[in-house]
């Protein structure tokens, strides 16, 4: 294989992409994953379509009309071979008009060319799940096909939340104000579940475009020789990143690195989601719900039910169908809001899911992670009567801390940043009180900081600061140095974003 730096877009699989956990890599995976760029590379215009007569061929199905589900792709996979480009061309040719004929052959040749991957796979489970009173022939369309029964073993397993590293330091090239890029970037690359989901998808999977950008960027860093660190990358030379990045906000102008790493993750779960029934065992509680001993035999809604525990009744409140996905089991977690009314029979508790947490850091008391946290969860008066407590319910296996460093002030007429010193540590162990009863705690460890430098909300510049297995290394665009863990502990004044990472497994059964 040629030199990534050599020709960084034209790539053919994400096998070689993203550094492996350090579990074996298989080689019939390889195999399998390592063709599907080559395929993906085909392509096929209404400028190329025949108008004429064609030979005949294989009857080829209708175009589909809407984004397939992975049901709807295997049953056109079921047909085999009998269709390929000249058939897909044969059938657009048909169509009235020129646009539509190219979305036919664009359609029917997404379904025969981008190979199936950890996602389809995870999708597939999902809409079994879901499907247990299916007809006999839905249900023989669900059967897990060969291609995808490689996922098996490495799913049972588990995904390893942390292994060691071994890619590339490179810098990044600041064009058009893009170090809010680079530094994103550069913290996302230790999280080793993220890549190890990266490595098991394609490159060239038009239904997933934010997947592939990274997975593209990814190889940059991976497929480099062992002593190309300090090189540099210019990340919008790659296409499919400059097009992620375009379709968020005009290129040139400066943007918030936060807004960016969430809106990343928000579009990684998007195209790759799938929905979820919330169940008793889901919501976590322990089989005893109900309507509870004290029941006036009012319906409290579909959505609602009744725990009693050991202290007091609540009545828990959280959407029927969910959305699951890969990202949100390794950056997701879930908060528990409890309202108490005085003379209420039980508390009133909502879910929500969260991806990152926003703290407030205004507050005088507030001059620590930690002390923000204790905010975050401490109880608040609402109303007359009524108070309120966040707690965590479900912990992510990522987690990211949001400095509110950018707020609006009335007295100043406009948004300002928050200047103050907060005090972060390397090793984070949540207190007992701010999770729900039944949540388990965790360790957490540094992974990533992503500073501000500047006074102004309007400008300024991002640097990042990233662990590297024991040691830490400073990201300032092009420039990149080794630096004492008493450096990375000094950013009090410039950190804007903390990730930090547990130890243990990732669960992706859905």
């Amino acid at each position: 294989m040629a030199d990534a730096a050599e020709d960084p877009i034209q790539v053919s699989a994400p096998a070689e992409a993203v550094e492996a956990s350090e579990e074996p890599q298989q080689s019939n995976e390889d195999d399998a994953i390592a063709t599907a760029g080559e395929a993906g590379s085909q392509c096929v215009t209404a400028e190329t379509a025949s108008t004429e007569p064609a030979a005949p061929v294989a009857a080829a199905p209708e175009a589909p009309t809407k984004p397939l589900s992975w049901a709807e792709r295997a049953a056109l996979r079921s047909q085999g071979s009998g269709y390929a480009q000249d058939a897909a061309e044969q059938h657009a040719a048909s169509s009235s008009t020129a646009m539509s004929r190219q979305q036919d052959v664009q359609q029917l040749l997404d379904v025969k060319l981008v190979k199936d991957s950890f996602v389809d796979y995870l999708a597939l489970l999902a809409e079994r799940k879901t499907s247990e009173s299916a007809s006999d022939a839905q249900q023989e369309v669900l059967q897990l096909p060969e291609e995808l029964q490689k996922f098996d073993g490495c799913l049972n397993a588990g995904v390893p939340t942390t292994a060691r590293v071994g890619y590339t330091r490179l810098g990044l090239v600041n064009t058009a104000n893009t170090c809010y890029v680079n530094v994103v970037v550069q913290s996302l690359l230790p999280c080793n579940a993220l890549l190890w989901v990266l490595r098991r998808c394609n490159v060239d999977d038009p239904r997933r475009p934010t997947f592939s950008a990274l997975i593209t960027l990814c190889k940059e860093f991976h497929t480099r020789k062992p002593d190309s660190h300090g090189e540099t990358l210019n990340v919008l030379m790659l296409r499919p990143v400059k097009d992620v990045v375009a379709s968020w906000q005009k290129l040139g102008a400066q943007q918030d690195a936060g807004e960016f790493l969430f809106y990343i993750l928000s579009q990684m779960h998007d195209e790759s989601k799938w929905k979820v029934q919330l169940t008793p065992e889901r919501d976590g509680k322990d089989g005893d719900e109900g309507k509870g001993d004290d029941d006036d035999g009012e319906s409290t809604g579909a959505w609602a039910h009744l725990v009693k525990t050991s202290r007091r009744q609540v009545e828990t409140r959280s959407a029927g169908l969910h959305e699951d996905s890969p990202i949100a089991r390794i950056f997701g977690g879930l908060i528990q809001s409890a309202v108490r009314t005085r003379g209420a029979k039980a508390d009133s508790v909502s879910l929500e899911p969260f991806n990152r947490l926003d703290l407030d850091i205004s507050e005088s008391g507030v001059t620590s992670v930690r002390t923000a946290l204790q905010a975050f969860c401490k109880s608040e008066v609402i109303n007359e009567g009524q108070t309120r407590r966040i707690q965590f319910k479900v912990l992510p296996k990522v987690l990211i801390l949001s400095l509110k460093r950018f707020a609006y002030t009335k007295d100043k007429g406009g948004p300002q940043k928050v200047q103050k010193a907060i005090k972060y540590d390397e090793k984070l162990v949540l207190e007992r009180s701010w999770l729900a009863d039944e949540a388990p705690s965790a360790e957490y460890y540094l992974m990533a900081l992503i500073c501000h430098h500047g006074e102004s909300v309007h400008r300024g510049h991002y640097t990042s600061i990233v662990r590297y297995n024991s040691e830490w290394f400073l990201y300032d665009d092009t420039t990149v140095r080794r630096v004492e863990p008493k450096e990375v502990a000094a950013e009090h004044h410039t950190v804007y974003l903390l990730v930090y990472q547990s130890r243990g497994m990732v669960d992706m059964t859905p």
